[in-house]
């Protein structure tokens, strides 16, 4: 009989490995069905902040940002305070981001907004010539999707959490309105607590099991340049498209944008992307014709109806949480999801208020959570 059995080798599931096995929260396994990261985690950008505009983004962001720094201190993790940069080009977009400063400076967040040469010195292969404003955010940052995971993993397998990779769970077995563990082919595998983190194979995994999410996967693309020296220090935005571009611990520059998908769409690539992504983003990065694009994917956002995670415990099912709709933000969230529900397993609740806010039971409720800053 294990304590917990997680479902789900992303960063959400690795993250909280590590965590009930710091914790000593008793005998722990992890199930993953393809290789650990191997979802949506290697295929994100890799970017952490807190500048959203509702106060459980901000306030759960806040403290995962200082648990990135905590793991880049204990493990050695790639983590770095490099800040994000919300390029204007619009006159009429420099209102809307005067506001949002004014949400994230309530919470502490410092952004603000700065001048020509300010861009110049972080990001000096950046061209200014079309920006009319620029919101910078000092406490955002980036970490290693890679390095995150692995190191958590080696130190989670150091503690004696178990990892099965490769072997897919059909089912969670739910008996008289409790979890006793998970179904894989014909095996039952006892546990006292199940959490499910699968990201977006979460919505067909509960649907066996008899529970349904408001969750929809949506395709995303990104692409990665090759390798240069130093271009820019944030994360820089194009807020008139919500396109991103960082340039990585490597030296590569990882850029994506939106292009038309519908929810539960294959992820399969298109031309179009690529059009769209070098067209944008050489507004900015002017040299960017130029370079050569070495690789570029696919992955999925699993995406919720506010665009905030589904956190914590089912309800009429005992012993069952769950860890998914992240809308594109589980990787920085993880740290502290981890130590949610790691709290919420052991005790019967989360440390926040703002997490407990997040669980399935607010959709049949209508409590949905307003959120204006999410970008692809």
């Amino acid at each position: 009989m294990y304590d917990v059995v997680i479902v789900g080798g992303g960063i959400v599931g690795v993250s909280l490995a590590y965590r009930l096995a710091e914790e000593g929260a008793g005998r722990v396994l992890l199930l993953e069905k393809g290789y650990l990261g191997g979802g949506s985690t290697f295929r994100c950008a890799g970017g952490i902040r807190a500048s959203f505009t509702s106060r459980e983004h901000i306030v759960l962001m806040k403290r995962s940002i200082e648990l990135w720094g905590e793991l880049r201190e204990k493990l050695g993790v790639k983590y770095e305070r490099s800040g994000y940069l919300w390029l204007i080009s619009r006159e009429r977009d420099v209102e809307r981001f005067k506001e949002y400063s004014r949400v994230h400076n309530s919470f502490g967040v410092e952004t603000r907004f700065v001048d020509e040469d300010f861009v110049k010195r972080v990001a000096p292969y950046v061209d200014t010539s079309s920006m009319v404003a620029a919101l910078y955010d000092p406490l955002a940052g980036k970490a290693s999707p890679f390095d995150a995971v692995y190191k958590q993993f080696l130190a989670a397998r150091s503690l004696g959490v178990e990892f099965a990779v490769g072997r897919e769970v059909d089912s969670v077995r739910v008996e008289r309105g409790e979890a006793r563990g998970v179904v894989v082919g014909n095996e039952l595998i006892p546990a006292r607590s199940v959490v499910v983190a699968a990201g977006a194979e979460s919505v067909f995994l509960l649907r066996r099991s008899g529970v349904e999410l408001p969750l929809a996967p949506v395709p995303h693309h990104a692409a990665l340049t090759e390798e240069f020296g130093r271009l820019f220090d944030p994360l820089i935005i194009d807020v008139e498209t919500g396109a991103y571009a960082v340039q990585t611990f490597h030296g590569h520059v990882l850029m994506g944008v939106e292009v038309e998908e519908e929810p539960f769409a294959r992820p399969v690539v298109k031309l179009e992307f690529l059009e769209k992504v070098v067209s944008t983003w050489s507004k900015w990065l002017t040299w960017l014709p130029g370079a050569n694009i070495l690789r570029y994917w696919v992955g999925y956002y699993e995406v919720t109806p506010d665009h905030h995670p589904i956190l914590g415990p089912v309800d009429g099912v005992e012993n069952l949480y769950v860890a998914t709709g992240f809308s594109g933000h589980g990787f920085m969230m993880a740290p502290v999801v981890a130590e949610e529900l790691a709290e919420w397993i052991k005790s019967g609740k989360p440390k926040s208020e703002e997490a407990a806010r997040l669980t399935l039971a607010r959709f049949k409720e209508g409590r949905l959570i307003k959120e204006l800053a999410v970008i692809g």
